[in-house]
């Protein structure tokens, strides 16, 4: 994470760091050193960030966190892993990588708004909202919980279903599976077993009860008749979402990876030549490394002696959002794409989306076009998130997971497949500076608007494209969800109980907000350089090599000791005691985690200094690392006589970091998060008014909108008529052709 830096040593106050902060454009802080209160008083222009745990206003400013304390009470914790088991966090450090992104993201919008309004801007980033706001499937949890009125309960690992699919073991490993309606043809095609083939020949395969159970016999049959590899390959070839769940060791030698050139070796001061993982990011000329990590304080000499310029300050203007005048295109589908969108538009963008009425995306704007209220109930979780478990007049528009991030956007429809829906997108591209998408890495060029068509209408657009796995390279066609591809790049190998198999887990969805967040810095930098070059650009952003970043630490441990990581439980690589923790009350627990041996003795303390704790063993680390299980029992039994608040208050009194967890109503409820404006009513007509989450970050730049959600349609003839100036003639022949709707259209023409 330090590669590209230089080093001193000092603090706020020594002269050389208050040089450094009087030219700089932007400053990021862990602690209060330079005064978020005083930013535009005592360093005009300067863009500060200051990137805490809990954010520095609300009850709980000032607390300890890590990364289980972040996700417990941000995160989907509490609906994570085994309804009879103890909730389960990510593996690795995933939520601080997404916090860091979004940290990024918040210095390039804060950089925009002091270049445009003439004055400094001073971003709170709390590691816990970042948790709320985009990390795995917490955002569309709490928009169930605003719906229905009902916390989602742990739902364990794999169950059987008539759409079979999950983690699912194979001769040297496992494979993760997602089949869908619209893919049970092509999954009985790749299988081709004759028992397999004949549950789904029968037409009222639907009502067999003994399906799933026979299904799931068929597909695990086939699985372990192979290779994970294998598997992956033939599924991939029949368009079958299949993909390999790879450790972090298997990914340094994995074609695809190698094909595209992405690890890079990097020679380090200290640990000499090392791997690791390259840009997360694609650019022209937009991503280097251009020297190792540094030693403490390796630059001080050099710095000491440089000259540094005064930082540039813009004249003095009327506070305007960052992104005020722009125009985004949003092509996106299901969660990663549109919840770019989202931010571009928070930051002031003007987002117009574009949906085929003829083609229903599935998962995008619900699992069905038109599920019954029997269908949600079963459901569930993120498939099961419409008000009141009611699909309504048009199910499409009351999708929690499409209503999360559907704020600040305008919504048309068009058939880019027709001759007069292609002219009518290609007058939009003429007056938009942006273009998001994440679909099939073809599918642009099938519609005629791919990157020179784009590039060649409007040569200032910046097209910003999305795959899941790159443009280039073996598996480019891939297709999957999520959960696939975060399988495939080594996240899912590292997440699970410790003493499970990993067939038992259940999906978690962090590549999509993630990839979402790093398309919005994406669409950042490539707007900064617009302002020099005048021209747009195409910037790929691989969803799986942005991934890779995130478990960088582990990457570089494989390829450098051979080191095979695995699941961990709530455990740390390093610290102990770390896990979470029963309390008192129906399924309340506590996260914990004690990251040095001061805070073990003040955690001891707290515990009444019993005998089994002054073991001089345990005063140290590898101590207790050696004894986490006799410890977790112990402390077990103290969290159990109390509850999650009084445990968590009791904690960080005495410094040691711990939170409880946070089931949705908790949180929706939480006076920290409602005092740090977490959470405000939104909605339209067709669904009504809910509290949905807000914005990433709290800022003293201009107030960041959050307009009313879009319907399907809505919109069309706003867009189409004084946007783009159409005639009432040509408005009708787009009418005509089947291009407005505000359905989504069965192949006769009638509405689902």
């Amino acid at each position: 994470m330090n590669t590209g830096k230089r080093s001193i040593v000092g603090r706020v106050g020594d002269p050389l760091v208050d040089r450094l902060i009087a030219s700089a454009d932007a400053v990021l802080q862990s602690d209060v050193d330079v005064d978020p209160d005083k930013v535009e008083e005592d360093h005009p222009g300067l863009a500060l960030v200051t990137v805490t745990s809990f954010g520095l206003t609300g009850k709980y400013a000032g607390r300890r966190g890590e990364e289980i304390i972040h996700y417990a009470m941000g995160g989907p914790m509490s609906a994570s892993g085994a309804p009879d088991r103890e909730p389960l966090k990510m593996g690795g450090d995933l939520g601080q990588y997404q916090c860091g992104t979004i940290a990024a993201t918040a210095v390039l919008a804060s950089l925009a708004a002091a270049r445009r309004n003439g004055r400094g801007v001073s971003v709170d980033l709390s590691n816990i909202d970042t948790q709320i706001m985009s990390i795995d499937r917490r955002m569309t949890y709490l928009l169930y919980c605003a719906y229905r009125g009902e916390n989602v309960p742990r739902s364990g690992g794999y169950a059987t279903s008539i759409f079979p699919g999950g983690c699912r073991p194979t001769l040297d490993g496992h494979v993760q599976v997602s089949t869908l309606m619209n893919w049970l043809p092509r999954m009985v095609a790749v299988m081709n077993d004759p028992e397999m083939t004949a549950l789904y020949d029968d037409p009222a395969w639907i009502m067999n009860e003994s399906l799933p159970e026979a299904a799931d016999s068929r597909l695990l049959s086939w699985s372990l008749q192979r290779h994970k590899q294998q598997a992956m390959e033939e599924g991939q070839a029949g368009n079958w979402p299949v993909t390999a769940v790879n450790r972090p060791i298997d990914l340094l030698a994995d074609p695809h990876f190698e094909a595209r050139d992405f690890f890079a070796e990097i020679n380090q001061t200290i640990a000499g030549p090392t791997l690791q993982p390259g840009a997360p990011i694609r650019m022209t000329d937009g991503w280097a490394v251009n020297r190792p990590a540094p030693t403490i304080g390796e630059h001080q000499a050099e710095l000491e002696e440089a000259e540094f310029p005064a930082r540039t300050i813009g004249q003095r203007a009327d506070d305007e959002l960052p992104l005020q005048g722009i125009r985004v295109l949003d092509m996106t589908v299901i969660w990663a794409g549109p919840y770019a969108t989202q931010i571009l538009g928070d930051l002031g963008a003007d987002i117009v989306r574009v949906d085929n009425p003829w083609i229903f995306p599935t998962a995008t704007r619900g699992i069905f076009p038109r599920p019954t209220k029997e269908m949600i109930a079963d459901i569930g979780g993120i498939g099961g998130a419409y008000p009141d478990a009611d699909p309504g007049e048009r199910p499409w528009n009351r999708f929690g997971l499409f209503n999360v991030h559907a704020r600040n956007k305008r919504s048309v429809t068009l058939d880019l497949r027709k001759e007069r829906g292609r002219e009518a997108f290609l007058r939009l591209v003429d007056v938009s500076d942006v273009m998001i998408e994440n679909n099939s890495v073809d599918l642009m060029d099938r519609l005629g608007i791919g990157w020179d068509e784009i590039h060649s209408r409007n040569p200032k657009l910046i097209m910003i494209r999305m795959p899941s796995v790159g443009l280039e390279g073996p598996y480019r066609s891939f297709l999957g969800f999520g959960v696939n591809f975060e399988a495939l790049c080594g996240l899912g190998a590292i997440r699970g109980y410790r003493d499970a198999d990993l067939s038992e887990n259940e999906g978690v969805f962090h590549m999509d907000a993630a990839s979402g967040s790093a398309g919005a810095f994406a669409a950042l930098t490539a707007l900064r350089r617009r302002e020099t070059t005048g021209i747009g650009e195409l910037v790929e952003v691989a969803q799986c090599e942005n991934m890779l970043n995130h478990i960088g630490e582990l990457l570089m441990d494989a390829a450098r000791d051979g080191v095979v990581h695995g699941p961990l439980g709530n455990r740390h690589r390093v610290h102990a005691p770390q896990g979470c923790y029963p309390c008192r009350g129906d399924d309340q627990w506590v996260a914990l985690s004690v990251t040095s041996d001061e805070e073990w003795s003040a955690l001891v303390g707290l515990l009444g200094s019993p005998d089994w704790a002054a073991d001089s063993e345990l005063a140290h680390v590898e101590g207790r690392q050696a004894r986490h299980d006799e410890i977790d029992e112990h402390l077990a039994t103290w969290t159990s006589a109390h509850t999650a608040q009084q445990i968590f208050d009791l904690c960080q009194q005495a410094d040691v970091p711990a939170a409880p967890l946070l089931h949705e109503q908790e949180a929706l409820a939480e006076p920290h998060f409602r005092e740090r404006g977490l959470f405000a009513p939104n909605g339209n007509s067709e669904i009504g008014i809910h509290d949905y989450p807000t914005h990433l970050w709290r800022w003293s730049g201009p107030d960041m909108r959050f307009e009313p959600l879009p319907v399907l349609g809505g919109d069309n003839e706003t867009i189409f008529k004084e946007l783009l100036a159409m005639t009432d003639d040509e408005y009708d022949v787009l009418v005509e052709e089947g291009h407005i709707s505000l359905d989504y259209l069965q192949p006769d023409g009638t509405p689902y």
